[in-house]
C-alpha cells in the first residue's frame, strides 16, 4: 500500500495518515480477537504509546508491535474500572485530535484509574517552540535535537523548518500543547490536579524508564483527581 501511494506521488502526510489508520484497524482486530479468547493482560502500571521503548514491570502498549496493541484514538480502553495505579504517556497526546480522540482517551483513563492514580504526560511544548522561534528561528531547539539524535537532518532546509517538523512531524502530530491547554484537556476528563514537572521527577519516581533528556523542548506534567 505504502509503495503504491509513493509511486502515485501522494503527499508524505497523506501516506502517514493511511499507514496509521491501517495500523489502528489492525490493532482493533487483534484486541477483539484477544478479548474473545480471554487473553487480555492486566497491569497496575500502563506505559501507553511505548513505541520501541519496552519498560520492565509495565504493560507496554502501542498501536502495533507492543505487548498489547491498542488504538488509543478509539475512545475505549480494554481495562477494568479502577484497576490502574499509574500511567506514563511520553510524546503521545500530540498525536491525537483534541476533542474527538484525546479527551475521550483521558476520560477512559479516569475510568480505569484508581482514585489516587497518577498520570505522567509529556509532549512538545507549544510555549517553548514559539519562544524558540522568536529567539533564533528555532536554532537552539534544532541543536538540542541533534545533540540527542546525531543523524537528525532537515535535508538542507533553513533552520526554521525544524519548527514545522515539531508542529507536523510528517503528518503524525495533530496538536501541540502548552501547560494551560493540556491542563484544560485533563480537567475535561476529571483530572483537575495538574502540575508542571521536569523529566527528572518522572525518572526519580520511576527510574526504570530510559531518559529522553528533552526538557529543552518538551512539557512534562503530572495529573491527578481530587474528586
Amino acid at each position: 500500500m505504502t509503495w503504491a501511494l509513493r509511486r502515485l506521488n501522494f503527499d508524505p502526510r497523506t501516506i502517514a495518515f493511511v499507514e496509521h489508520d491501517r495500523a489502528r484497524l489492525s490493532a482493533r482486530l487483534r484486541l477483539w480477537r484477544a478479548a474473545l479468547g480471554g487473553k487480555l493482560p492486566e497491569s497496575r502500571r500502563l506505559h501507553l504509546g511505548c513505541g520501541g521503548r519496552r519498560v520492565p514491570g509495565w504493560l507496554n502498549c502501542d498501536v502495533s508491535g507492543s505487548e498489547l496493541d491498542v488504538d488509543l484514538a478509539a475512545g475505549r480502553l480494554p481495562f477494568p474500572d479502577g484497576s490502574v495505579e499509574v500511567v506514563v504517556m511520553q510524546h503521545v497526546v500530540e498525536h491525537l485530535e483534541l476533542h474527538g480522540q484525546l479527551i475521550p482517551l483521558l476520560r477512559e483513563l479516569r475510568r480505569v484509574c484508581t482514585p489516587d492514580a497518577v498520570l505522567w504526560l509529556s509532549c512538545p511544548d507549544l510555549a517553548k517552540v514559539c519562544a524558540g522561534y522568536t529567539a533564533d528561528r528555532g536554532r537552539a531547539l534544532r541543536d538540542d535535537r541533534c545533540s540527542r539524535y546525531p543523524d537528525y537532518s532537515l535535508g538542507g532546509a533553513p533552520v526554521q523548518q525544524f519548527v514545522n517538523d515539531l508542529f507536523q512531524a510528517r503528518g503524525r502530530h495533530r496538536n501541540l500543547f502548552d501547560a494551560e491547554l493540556l491542563a484544560w484537556a485533563l480537567d475535561q476528563a476529571g483530572f483537575d490536579l495538574v502540575e508542571q514537572v521536569k523529566e527528572a521527577e518522572l525518572l526519580a519516581a520511576h527510574p526504570e524508564f530510559p531518559p529522553r533528556y528533552d526538557d529543552e523542548q518538551s512539557l512534562y506534567v503530572t495529573a491527578r483527581r481530587s474528586r
